[in-house]
């Protein structure tokens, strides 16, 4: 037990050195201009369990003894893997934020600026193949927003302006035939446009899509 903890410890330090790097090194771009940096210099190289008893979450901010917490916050799975890391500045999400499946494979990193979605937010099937690729300026889609299915084929590529549909979009189906090809063009649509995107086509038959 005092080894697993040892090692739990150590992977802790590793990801908190790696979580520093990538806020710091990572630059998102928000169409042609580059995202500014998320500071995250102000926040203590310390961290909690999220059952810890002293951690209460009201209204979207996490209190540790009644204020406002800094620092990081971990969920731990019962194999004592980790399951969630994130930092944390004045109680809000600041930073970069990771879960991890069961087996120790990243699931997915978001970035956030003072409680809100900002620069790159990427994910993984669990099989290792790429879920989705997104970017958010001020918790709006900016940019290309990546879906892609399980197997590793593309699902949707699709072009946002401030939180809108600007430019083209393009999704298949999973046996890769397009089913929506069309620009959208101050708020129309000119194009291929077969359903809401809430869908999806496997071997000619509608099912609903996972989120």
């Amino acid at each position: 037990m005092v080894q697993k903890e040892h090692l739990l410890n150590k992977f802790i330090i590793l990801l908190f050195c790696q979580l520093i790097f990538s806020c710091s090194e990572t630059v998102n771009k928000k169409s042609n201009n580059v995202f500014e940096k998320v500071d995250i210099s102000q926040v203590p190289n310390t961290s909690i369990f999220l059952n810890d008893n002293k951690l209460k979450l009201e209204n979207g901010v996490y209190y540790f003894n009644n204020k406002p917490y800094s620092g990081f916050i971990k969920e731990i799975y019962k194999n004592d893997t980790v399951k969630s890391f994130a930092s944390y500045y004045q109680g809000r999400q600041h930073g970069t934020t990771k879960t991890f499946f069961e087996n120790g494979k990243l699931e997915t990193e978001r970035n956030y600026k003072n409680g809100i979605g900002y620069g790159r937010h990427y994910g993984y099937w669990e099989n290792g193949n790429m879920k989705f690729d997104f970017s958010y300026f001020n918790d709006k889609r900016e940019g290309m927003q990546k879906q892609w299915y399980e197997s590793g084929s593309p699902y949707c590529f699709l072009m946002y302006k401030n939180d809108n549909e600007d430019g083209m979009q393009n999704a298949w189906r999973e046996n890769g035939k397009p089913y929506i090809s069309y620009e959208a063009k101050d708020g129309r649509r000119y194009g291929l446009q077969k359903s809401n995107l809430c869908y999806t086509l496997k071997d000619q038959k509608l099912k609903e899509k996972s989120k």
